[in-house]
């Protein structure tokens, strides 16, 4: 059991390990209980700088570093500001062992498991979630506190830099991957470049939300929120819904903001996301032809 006495003033009369119900997830999560307070602390599992193809992206791409737990402050803090779903308020951080710890409040609910099969409202409550999300503007791309960031204008030339690393160091022996990646960088080449960027997800995945059966309750993983373009968003989204889900995210997000068009950007950023396996090592034909939903 890890001691997280340090963290505060209190003594703690309970402590659980939570989990966010799939294995290898990069961060240690607690609910911790003292006579004033109830609240949830997160770490990360990583004391080295990791090296996979997904953290290796980020990293490149965005500047993420899993090891900067504090980083959290800025995101949870700034996405408080305007989003319509719950954010955690970052209360406070502390190091020990070389780790970096957030103390932050906790929100009701449990893990959302799908964004399939459920009620019209819970989908409303995170299109219009996304959407309020998507309201703010940046001109670069990088982390929420701003201490890496690229001009927004050279967005494409960084991603194309990124596949071409990912490719080399992660799917030398991938002749699919191979093959395709002078045709991704073309197609990049050739897009309109983005006009601003919006915190996304890059990890975007139902798990990260917290619900109570009927609304989207709670933001609570929020660990690889970036700046970046909000196309990214609905890339991800569209292997996490079906039309049903989708249509219904489509409507309420619409009352905020108009849809991006992902016809031009699809693909590349498919390509992009399929290097990083975010929904794991996915044959690339299945990946690159997946039904279009927004």
């Amino acid at each position: 059991m890890e001691n997280l006495q340090f963290l505060f003033k209190d003594p703690i009369t309970q402590q659980s390990e939570l989990s966010p119900g799939y294995d290898d997830h990069a961060s240690d999560v607690w609910l911790v209980k003292t006579e004033n307070e109830e609240v949830v602390v997160r770490t990360t599992r990583m004391l080295e700088r990791p090296n996979n193809d997904f953290w290796y992206g980020c990293n490149k791409l965005f500047g993420v570093d899993p090891r900067n737990v504090h980083e959290m402050e800025y995101i949870n803090n700034t996405l408080r500001k305007f989003s319509t779903i719950p954010i955690p308020k970052v209360i406070r951080k502390g190091s020990m062992n070389e780790r970096q710890f957030v103390v932050v409040e906790k929100l009701e609910g449990g893990v959302c498991r799908s964004f399939d099969d459920q009620p019209q409202s819970l989908i409303e409550s995170l299109g219009e979630g996304i959407a309020s999300i998507h309201k703010y503007k940046s001109d670069y791309v990088g982390t929420a506190s701003g201490r890496f960031r690229t001009p927004i204008k050279n967005f494409h030339d960084e991603l194309i830099a990124t596949i071409s690393e990912l490719a080399r160091i992660y799917y030398k022996n991938d002749i699919q991957a191979q093959k395709l990646l002078p045709k991704m960088i073309d197609m990049l080449k050739a897009l309109p470049t983005p006009t601003h960027s919006s915190f996304v997800l890059v990890d975007m995945d139902p798990s990260q939300f917290i619900t109570n059966s009927e609304v989207i309750t709670g933001l609570v993983d929020t660990e690889v929120y970036v700046l970046g373009p909000r196309e990214l968003d609905f890339i991800g989204l569209e292997y996490l819904m079906n039309k049903h889900s989708a249509d219904i995210f489509k409507n309420a997000y619409h009352k905020h903001l108009s849809l991006p068009d992902l016809e031009l950007y699809r693909v590349p950023y498919r390509f992009f996301y399929r290097l990083l396996r975010v929904q794991g090592s996915v044959d690339w034909d299945e990946w690159l032809n997946h039904p279009k939903l927004f």
